[in-house]
């Protein structure tokens, strides 16, 4: 009777193992890293959002940022800290939901204490002057994607 595995045997286990490592550890890890994109597109929505609002109820709307960059969210001009229903979009909940520990750091002219309005739309849809950056940084902290909001619009450049 023999015991043992041959040397041939124990090759083809490890080269199995090998390559089954290659294909899921990559996707194991990357997920520290926010897919920047997903990030973008949902700003840009919220943003067309917080106009339509304007338009319909006719009266200013804002967009409001955690100052941790945890969070944003659309409210009313008179009362920015109160979110609109369904807009409040946290990392690590609903579509941030991969994102978890990620954050969305608002820089402008004035940082100020509190939430942070980064964006004002008046009772026509017309956005504010202000040009804010916005630089998503991952879940350790390093920066990954950094965007400007022009004045006057909805959609963030590079």
């Amino acid at each position: 009777m023999r015991r043992g595995f041959t040397l041939v045997e124990v090759l083809l286990v490890a080269g199995i193992i090998g390559v089954f490592a290659t294909l899921v550890l990559p996707g194991l890890t990357g997920g520290s890293q926010p897919p920047a994109d997903a990030v973008r597109a949902m700003l840009e929505a919220d943003l067309r959002r917080a106009r339509s609002e304007a338009l319909m109820r006719g009266e200013p709307v804002v967009a409001v940022a955690e100052p941790d960059g945890s969070s944003w969210w659309l409210g009313l001009a008179r009362s920015a800290e109160t979110e609109l229903a369904g807009t409040r979009r946290w990392f690590g909940r609903g579509g941030l939901a991969p994102m978890k520990g990620a954050r969305l750091v608002v820089k402008g002219e004035a940082d100020a204490e509190g939430p942070r309005v980064f964006a004002t739309f008046d009772a026509l849809g017309s956005r504010d002057d202000g040009a804010p950056t916005f630089e998503l940084r991952g879940a350790d902290g390093r920066a990954v994607r950094a965007w400007t909001l022009p004045a006057g619009r909805t959609r963030l450049g590079e």
